[in-house]
């Protein structure tokens, strides 16, 4: 993973992120993976743990960050309506380091931080009072903050009422069971009206199919992620995307 850093073997894919009722796109998850020198991927599954266990994912973030920048501040300029979201792990939210960088590239490249979201998961949430003030200070900075996954875990509904969060984000477990006899298929439809009583934006992941989409929007979730509207995308088919559907 070291090496894979100094080489600039770290890449990323955006999977973008589509108005339910417009279609048009207004942003895109910014996804890390890791292309070795002889073109073979490893998958984000076999490395992100083990950077998390080394301590090399705060390293790893702020490369992120770097690249979204690099590949795409001349796109967002130019459709201020954009937004990336980029994964925080439990190590970025305990030391911060992230925090001064994210500020630097953003200064240098004249991008907003309204264009940069931070997505974070109960995992990375261990020490709450702590996430809330650093997450806090990024949202009075012009971030949006997301919980990812939301109602996979068991403590979703407390956080809430701790933690500053603009968007919350439906796993695609949820996602899969509506219109389902399943038990969980209520989830969905819970989340989406609990996120409009309390003012949040709803994303839904792993929307695959167009019932799907209808439901999810005639329910009043905002924004769509999945194979349905498009595969995760290299930089340059992302640009094309957002020229086609922006």
């Amino acid at each position: 993973l070291q090496m894979a850093l100094q080489r600039g073997e770290i890449e990323i894919d955006y999977q973008p992120l589509v108005d339910l009722q417009t279609r048009r796109c207004v942003g895109a998850e910014a996804l890390v993976r890791w292309r070795r020198n002889d073109g073979q991927r490893v998958r984000p599954d076999l490395f992100i743990p083990q950077a998390e266990d080394s301590g090399q994912i705060c390293a790893i973030t702020q490369r992120v960050i770097e690249l979204v920048l690099q590949e795409q501040a001349a796109l967002l300029r130019q459709h201020p309506h954009l937004y990336i979201s980029v994964n925080l792990a439990a190590a970025d939210i305990r030391d911060a380091a992230f925090v001064a960088h994210s500020q630097r590239l953003l200064t240098k490249y004249g991008v907003p931080a309204s264009q940069l979201l931070y997505e974070v998961t109960e995992r990375g949430l261990v020490d709450v009072q702590r996430a809330s003030s650093l997450l806090q200070a990024q949202r009075d900075s012009g971030h949006r903050i997301a919980i990812d996954d939301f109602g996979t875990g068991y403590s979703s509904l407390s956080y809430l009422q701790q933690l500053p969060v603009d968007v919350l984000k439906i796993d695609k477990s949820f996602v899969d069971t509506l219109g389902s006899d399943a038990a969980s298929s209520p989830v969905a439809p819970h989340i989406i009206q609990m996120a409009r009583e309390l003012g949040l934006k709803v994303i839904a992941e792993g929307v695959e199919h167009e019932a799907q989409a209808c439901q999810l929007l005639s329910l009043g979730a905002q924004v769509g992620q999945g194979w349905l509207f498009s595969k995760a995308l290299d930089a340059a088919s992302f640009r094309a995307f957002v020229a086609r559907h922006g």
